[in-house]
């Protein structure tokens, strides 16, 4: 069984251009997170999906220099970009990360994966936690058939709508297996300035975020409610709002 996990990165953002090779102390964005998920040994392959344009060079030539595969495909679609990608390195299973969570949880992409094996599922992901640090984990066969029939802007664009709006079709699961990170007033993307300037904070605190507990993390920002309250304001875009 072949288990890959694929990270999307691309340096065009509507609100914070560049945000995944901009510097968090010594270390890109994307950095950062490849440090963190090369440390999830089940990877067969780990890739990085990134755009053809030529802005995106950056993206191919960080990802070489940490180790990792890279492929380059469509900027807007970014289901094709998932499915060519998956088709080329002959994934079963697939775990989506975006590369503007640098502080995806490991221990929940562990569960995700282990939980779609064992019971023979076609999409596992989590609700109701820490922005920032979810993941997807999908069989290569609902990725074709999402990428087959999703025709919506919102498909396209969001890689896996088409399976969790489909339950009837795929045998979809929510897992919550860390109580933790079931908050609703802790943000951890990377998508606005005030975002940025959360884990600049982050950074001065604990150094190199490659090797920092996400709970430390957590339990940092209860104790201290200003860095917490720097992107608090920030409105999560929905995902039909393409």
């Amino acid at each position: 069984m072949n288990i890959a996990g694929i990270i999307q990165a691309r340096t065009g953002s509507t609100r914070l251009p560049g945000k995944v090779v901009k510097k968090i102390g010594n270390k890109t964005v994307l950095e950062i997170l490849l440090c963190r998920v090369k440390n999830l040994k089940f990877f067969n392959k780990l890739i990085v999906a990134t755009t053809t344009k030529r802005e995106d060079d950056i993206i191919e030539t960080i990802s070489l220099q940490n180790a990792v595969q890279i492929f380059r495909g469509s900027e807007e679609n970014v289901l094709d970009r998932y499915y060519q990608a998956a088709k080329e390195y002959n994934a079963d299973i697939i775990v989506r990360i975006t590369a503007d969570n640098p502080l995806v949880s490991l221990d929940l992409i562990a569960f995700q994966v282990d939980h779609l094996i064992k019971h023979d599922c076609d999409y596992v992901s989590s609700k109701g936690i820490i922005i920032g640090t979810g993941s997807e984990v999908f069989n290569f066969r609902s990725l074709k058939r999402s990428w087959e029939l999703g025709k919506e802007k919102y498909h396209i664009e969001h890689v896996t709508p088409y399976i969790y709006e489909n339950e009837e079709s795929f045998k979809v699961k929510y897992v919550s297996p860390i109580k933790a990170l079931e908050r609703e007033d802790i943000r951890l993307t990377i998508d606005t300035k005030e975002d940025f300037r959360l884990y600049l904070k982050l950074n001065e605190a604990f150094g190199d975020l490659s090797y920092t507990d996400i709970i430390e993390i957590i339990d940092y920002l209860d104790e201290h409610p200003d860095i917490k309250e720097i992107n608090q304001n920030v409105k999560q875009k929905n995902y039909r709002d393409c």
